[in-house]
């Protein structure tokens, strides 16, 4: 006879453990008069909460004092990214510009136009104008960064 597979074995295995809480009884006292319960009762009583559902604490005995206190307690404010703000902006604003450029034929050949009337001599002023803005926004954002940091510290 073949060797049974790690799935039968645990399949015969399970079978066993159910049709044995089935018929096992336990004695039990109940206000009701019924003696016996089944084990698989007692079982689902003794398991632990899944994985889905986050067990319950018990409740302290001065529950209603410690749930005053917190409706109480102000909530702190939130914090505003201004920095996100300022970076969104930009984004927002070169997305803006593109869909502007590629909606229209007209305003892609004003574009294109503009870009092949610079002279080459001015590519890289302008390649070096457009760093220094990147460096300032990093600065001013820097510099909002700090202030948040400062005001957060200040507030406690």
């Amino acid at each position: 006879m073949p060797e049974p597979t790690p799935d039968e074995r645990r399949d015969a295995t399970e079978q066993d453990a159910t049709a044995e809480l089935a018929t096992e009884r336990f004695d039990t006292a109940r206000i009701d008069g019924t003696a016996q319960t089944l084990a698989f009762d007692r079982m689902l009583a003794d398991e632990p909460p899944t994985a889905l559902v986050p067990p319950v604490p018990p409740a302290p005995f001065d529950a209603p004092a410690a749930t005053a206190t917190l409706a109480t307690a102000p909530l702190p404010r939130p914090t505003v990214r201004w920095g996100a703000l300022v970076w969104a902006l930009l984004f927002g604003t070169i997305a803006g510009f593109t869909l502007w450029t590629l909606v229209d034929l007209q305003h892609r050949d004003e574009v294109l136009f503009w870009i092949a009337a610079v002279p080459m001599p001015l590519v890289p002023l302008y390649l070096l104008a457009v760093a220094g803005i990147v460096v300032a926004l990093f600065g001013i954002v820097g510099l909002i960064r700090r202030g948040e940091r400062q005001r957060r510290a200040a507030r406690g």
